[in-house]
């Protein structure tokens, strides 16, 4: 759980910080997804199980981001095609019709003592783009290694999915209706057509005030992403198979998946799904509980830091009037 002054990790911290984190040079037994990739960034090859890493370097997102932007630098050629292929792998998943979900979020500076002493929005930038698509594709592909149907794999079996189904009609028409007053025109007949001007929207606000409501109102308006053994698909992804392989020493579903994986990749029978259906509730259940937790933690940390400016004016934007005021 992230709150704003403190993480508290899911597994010990000599676990999570030591024994089970990348740090660089050390060897580190690790289960992975290792991909041959063409220049297109098509997939030629894959593989997945136990591996050791030995780390040469452990990169900030900062150093990678300076790395992008000036081509210079330590791996800066490894870094270089990494950034190609990413970017290949995202403009392919928006033609795919993928939501850009490219909200800002509100990061404090903390003092000493955790007291906030300043405001400001992190912005994603190529540096994290490059990470969370090269984690989407392992998250994809393993999802697709047990659940696609194929000759080798006509019955697949029970796994832990990430689904997101698609948006509420109702709130999907009051999105629209809201919008349109900002002069917006969103159009939800096809899939195609609703993300196409969802995104088109994004664009074009990107420089306007009301860009962040927009993408707080729009993710409201989505359905919440959950794990199931029923496989949906991922609707804001734009995948039909997706799950979460990628962060064991922080989601309890990610060791479920890499359990699964290797027991099925040495041909063990499928597991029991209702066993696995209450596993997956709970998982949810308890993501929702850390998502609220660090919403309120975001909240506290606000009123704290205006705590000793009462009197001050300051200008501010309404993101939604409830019928109570």
């Amino acid at each position: 759980v992230y709150l704003v002054d403190r993480t508290i990790p899911m597994l010990p911290e000599k676990l999570s910080n030591n024994l089970c984190s990348l740090r660089p040079h050390e060897d580190k037994l690790c289960y992975s997804a290792v991909f041959d990739l063409d220049d297109d960034a098509k997939v030629l090859h894959e593989w997945f199980g136990r591996t050791v890493i030995h780390s040469d370097k452990r990169f900030d997102y900062d150093e990678a981001q300076a790395v992008i932007e000036t081509g210079e630098g330590e791996f800066a050629d490894v870094i270089l095609q990494i950034h190609q292929l990413s970017q290949q792998l995202r403009k392919e998943r928006f033609e795919n019709h993928a939501i850009n979900f490219d909200t800002e979020e509100v990061r404090f500076k903390l003092d000493e003592n955790s007291k906030p002493i300043g405001v400001y929005l992190k912005v994603q930038r190529e540096a994290n783009f490059l990470i969370e698509e090269m984690m989407l594709l392992a998250n994809k592909k393993v999802a697709e290694k047990i659940g696609k149907k194929s000759p080798k794999n006509r019955e697949p079996k029970t796994f832990v999915y990430r689904i997101h189904d698609e948006p509420i009609n109702d709130k999907v028409e009051q999105f629209k209706s809201f919008v349109s007053k900002l002069g917006f025109e969103l159009k939800s007949g096809s899939r195609k057509q609703f993300t196409d001007s969802l995104n088109q929207m994004f664009t074009q606000a990107k420089d306007k005030n009301e860009y962040n409501l927009l993408g707080q109102l729009s993710i409201r308006m989505m359905a919440r992403a959950i794990y199931s053994t029923e496989n949906i698909g991922h609707y804001g992804l734009a995948f039909p198979y997706y799950t979460h392989f990628t962060s064991p020493i922080r989601r309890y579903p990610d060791l479920m998946v890499h359990r699964l994986l290797e027991a099925y990749l040495h041909q063990q029978p499928s597991v029991k799904q209702s066993d696995y259906d209450e596993f997956c509730k709970h998982c949810s259940m308890m993501e929702q509980k850390a998502t609220e937790a660090e919403r309120a933690s975001v909240k506290y940390k606000q009123a704290e830091y205006l705590a000793d400016k009462v009197g001050q004016v300051f200008e501010a934007t309404v993101s939604g009037i409830a019928k109570w005021g």
